[in-house]
């Protein structure tokens, strides 16, 4: 394994895997495990091909290029601006998320009021968003694999409080219910041109898509295995938080921030860097702008697992499906032969992704309402 496929390999597994896995052990309780871990199959092969037609489309660029560039050259220039919005969105809905998980730590730590925990972490990531890219980037791969263990860990930890019959509760009503969550907790399709530069070409991008998918599928599904087994219905919406014992809060605090607060910063950048480039506001109002709208919406403490779906299975699936639908236009206007990525199954394997997302979003929508 030479070193470019190594950062490329830690650049999808870091965008991918992230605090979304804080909510899964919640949201799957309330429909059965055995159940949604069925789900979370369906939406990791469903995940792995929308970031697949990314690398498709992303391949007749020879620079780098960010997904609404990418996207409008299929779908034209007027869709650009709503997938600027729609893609601004996704990112503060997930900012929040994470602010908000970041502040319930410490009131838990520190018995802080939650106004006073959220204006703290908004005042000591605003000088590192704004002069610290170079930072987070060069920390990227020790990072990932500190989030990766810390959480292996903490769900081996309590393997010995698992009670089996915590995993037989099942309501298949409510089989659809994790849906946003999951889609949330496997976004990668963003980071795909940058891993492709990593790359210097698309020769690996299948296998390293494939195999950084693999790496979180599993390990979510132990860490759902591991809180569900072990709290049943009394899991938290933040799996990691209320559980009164010393070890456990410390082990599971420095977990929970190490998932929330490095994306929580890199999201603030790349929102930050969207604003400079794409909507043309000057640096620091940018870097103000990607911090201070997430602030004033957390202050409201929203459920963190409710903030999650709505970010993946409304935000994250409309920006998926205009992805698809743009995947289906540069393939009507070029034959199979000059595609230079082709993800195969045809337009079969297309539509279903799109079908899957477009139930995704519909049944999100109506639970909303």
């Amino acid at each position: 394994m030479n070193l470019k496929y190594l950062a490329a390999l830690s650049t999808t597994v870091g965008t991918i895997f992230g605090g979304g896995i804080l909510a899964l052990p919640y949201a799957v309780e309330k429909s059965g495990f055995f159940e949604v871990i069925g789900c979370l199959a369906l939406l990791g092969f469903a995940s792995i091909l929308i970031t697949m037609y990314t690398g498709e489309l992303s391949s007749h660029f020879k620079k780098m290029h960010q997904l609404p560039i990418i996207i409008s050259k299929y779908t034209g220039k007027r869709l650009k601006l709503l997938i600027l919005i729609f893609q601004v969105l996704t990112i503060y809905g997930a900012q929040i998320a994470y602010l908000t998980g970041i502040a319930l730590v410490l009131v838990f730590l520190f018995g802080l009021p939650y106004s006073v925990a959220v204006l703290i972490v908004f005042v000591l990531t605003l000088p590192l968003i704004y002069k610290g890219y170079a930072l987070v980037e060069s920390a990227e791969t020790p990072l990932m694999f500190i989030k990766i263990a810390l959480v292996i860990i903490a769900a081996l930890s309590i393997f010995s409080f698992i009670n089996v019959t915590h995993l037989y509760h099942s309501n298949l009503q409510n089989l659809f219910g994790p849906f946003g969550i999951i889609l949330f907790s496997l976004t990668g399709y963003t980071v795909i041109p940058e891993v492709k530069e990593e790359l210097g070409g698309i020769k690996h991008l299948t296998s390293v898509i494939v195999i950084s998918y693999l790496i979180c599928i599993i390990v979510y599904a132990l860490f759902a295995f591991a809180f569900i087994g072990a709290f049943g219905s009394g899991v938290a919406s933040v799996a990691t938080s209320g559980v009164h014992s010393f070890y456990y809060e410390i082990l599971f605090s420095v977990t929970t921030l190490f998932l929330l607060l490095t994306p929580y910063v890199a999201l603030g950048l790349v929102l930050s860097d969207s604003f400079f480039f794409d909507f043309k506001i000057s640096r620091k109002l940018s870097v103000f702008l990607a911090l201070a709208i997430p602030f004033v919406v957390a202050l409201f403490d929203f459920n963190f697992e409710k903030i999650l779906d709505v970010t993946g299975g409304i935000f994250i699936s409309i920006l998926a499906i205009i992805l698809l639908f743009a995947v289906y236009i540069e393939r009507s206007r070029r034959t199979v032969a000059k595609i230079k990525y082709l993800v195969p199954g045809g337009n079969v394997t297309l539509f279903f992704t799109m079908a899957v997302m477009l139930m995704g979003l519909v049944y999100t929508a109506y639970t909303i309402i």
